[in-house]
């Protein structure tokens, strides 16, 4: 973003704080410019941070000084090269991403895609995927109509204008699919089989690229694999790893 956009930005979040005075969506102080949290309650919500799993970025509490695999992943395929989260799965977090999610609060995705970005700065293996293009995972035409957008896209979106990333939606989902929250992850996955296509227009561009999947929650891992198994075989990828911001 340029100098002249920002300043844009901020000359426009300064006339919506007069019209619509902004209040922290947690505490409700009084805030300015367009922010939704407060820096204390942005210092509250607790990040993801070492002792994690090396794959598919579970936390564990407690001393662990080299890198591990946990239970979890042992024996386990996934076409993605790891995954990493930002925040613990408490409610405090799950709370924001419900605003997003299914209440429309989509001005939120701004603030919670700074932790998307604190994430990728400080985790090196993000250097390898410098050039990487965003993919957000997507909803079925039908379910996003339904929730008048896509939370993924919101995120993928704002840390793209955060980062410098590209976003690009190279993904559609093809078919519905039942919900996933009461499913293992073997029924996940079948739930998921053959739900994503690579869009045509995209192709092209993707290819021989590193793709980071965007998504709001990672629980099994079965959705960013079969987004990362699409993006290998039809896209044609080089590589994929997979940003969320929790980790259930």
């Amino acid at each position: 973003m340029s100098k002249r956009d920002r300043n844009t930005v901020g000359i426009f979040s300064r006339f919506l704080d007069l019209l619509y005075p902004a209040v922290c969506e947690i505490c409700q102080v009084p805030l300015k410019h367009g922010y939704s949290l407060c820096q204390d309650c942005r210092n509250e919500i607790p990040r993801i941070i070492s002792p994690f799993c090396k794959k598919c970025g579970e936390p564990f509490d407690g001393n662990i000084n080299a890198e591990f695999r946990c239970q979890n992943c042992d024996g386990l395929k996934a076409d993605f090269s790891f995954a990493r989260a930002s925040l613990r799965g408490l409610s405090l977090s799950f709370r924001l991403v419900h605003g997003l999610k299914y209440q429309r609060q989509f001005f939120l995705a701004r603030e919670l895609a700074l932790f998307l970005k604190e994430t990728l700065e400080k985790d090196p293996r993000f250097a390898e995927f410098k050039s990487a293009i965003l993919v957000p995972v997507p909803l079925f035409w039908r379910r996003q109509q339904w929730r008048q957008g896509n939370q993924a896209y919101e995120l993928s979106r704002e840390l793209s204008r955060l980062s410098g990333h590209e976003n690009i939606e190279a993904i559609k989902r093809i078919r519905p699919t039942n919900t996933q929250t009461k499913l293992n992850r073997k029924q996940r996955l079948s739930n998921l089989r053959d739900a994503f296509q690579i869009r045509k227009k995209h192709a092209s561009t993707i290819a021989a690229r590193k793709v980071i999947i965007i998504d709001d929650v990672f629980t099994t891992g079965a959705t960013a694999h079969e987004c990362a198994r699409i993006l290998k075989e039809d896209g044609r990828v080089n590589d994929v790893a997979v940003l969320t911001l929790i980790r259930g």
